[in-house]
């Protein structure tokens, strides 16, 4: 009893499908325009509710001189019970004539018919009309030349361009001159050469702001440090010392009279220690990390003003 129902119920919904007239039009908001004016299509499908639709796809150009310059998108109106779409197109027209529009046709189905309908829009004309142009009269302009200020943005190029120029002849004259007097054009400031002990204290500052033993890096730490200290010995004392093992410059130093015996001891227990974390992956509490750098510092200055004041 159910299905024959249901078999009832979906007869008489195809039927009131199928019973609903479907139709087209396209409508033009005006019939007559003058050239180069714009002017609105509008094309309609109204049909079925359950109608499956196959919107027609208007070219760029209509009858050779009709150009599309608009596409609206397709809507859906409300018209209950059926269907009603909408899509509106605006035109406009650089030659005069009258233009007949051919039919648009709109394809659709009525499920679950498969097959495919078509209806066709009727016949529609536009009349695009141009001035009309009096030949007697004379051709006038249409209004005379405005006089425009001119604005300082428009003055600010030649501005710049004028001083340019300025500069230009300035640094000319002044080239001029110092050919003229046989001097340089350029002259470079000498650069300040830095006493060996200034320099060692330079390069210490740069590895104390570098952090490298608190980020863990202590090996690296120890050999840049050494290798500050044995840059310093070598251009101070006239050692060897980059090539030298640290017992071997402990040992070329030892008789130099204008070395102290305490500054030995700072500068051998800076060059051990640095040995024991290099080879013996010894690892130095913070305290001896910054006391290596500080007994270094003192090293150098000690001996390196020892020598400016003798």
């Amino acid at each position: 009893m159910n299905r024959f129902v249901a078999i009832i119920g979906a007869m008489l919904f195809s039927a009131m499908g199928f019973g609903q007239q479907a139709s087209v039009s396209a409508k033009l908001d005006t019939a007559s325009m003058l050239i180069g004016d714009h002017v609105g299509l509008t094309i309609r499908f109204t049909g079925p509710a359950n109608a499956r639709v196959i919107w027609p796809a208007i070219p760029d150009t209509i009858l050779g001189n009709i150009q599309v310059i608009g596409r609206g998108k397709i809507d859906t109106l409300s018209s209950s019970p059926g269907l009603s779409l909408e899509q509106s197109l605006n035109l406009i027209c650089f030659d005069s004539g009258f233009y007949t529009f051919p039919q648009i046709p709109v394809k659709y189905r009525i499920p679950p018919d498969t097959s495919l309908l078509t209806l066709n829009s009727s016949l529609f004309t536009l009349m695009v009309h141009s001035l009309k142009v009096d030949t007697t009269q004379a051709i006038k302009p249409i209004k005379g030349p405005l006089k425009v200020p001119i604005t300082f943005r428009e003055l600010l190029p030649w501005l710049l361009l004028g001083l340019a120029a300025l500069i230009l002849l300035a640094a000319l004259i002044w080239y001029l001159k110092k050919r003229k007097r046989n001097e340089p054009v350029f002259r470079l400031r000498p650069r300040v050469k830095l006493l060996p002990y200034e320099l060692a204290l330079q390069e210490f500052e740069k590895l104390r702001i570098k952090k490298l033993w608190q980020s863990g890096k202590v090996k690296e730490y120890h050999t840049e440090l050494t290798d500050i200290l044995r840059n310093y010995i070598e251009t101070r004392f006239l050692v060897p010392a980059l090539e030298q093992t640290s017992a071997e410059i402990l040992h070329s130093l030892m008789d130099k009279p204008e070395l102290p015996r305490a500054a030995w001891d700072k500068m051998g227990s800076i060059l051990m220690l640095a040995d024991m974390v290099k080879f013996a992956k010894a690892q130095p509490g913070p305290g001896e990390n910054e006391g290596s750098l500080e007994t270094a510092i003192s090293f150098v200055t000690e001996t390196g003003t020892a020598s400016i004041n003798n």
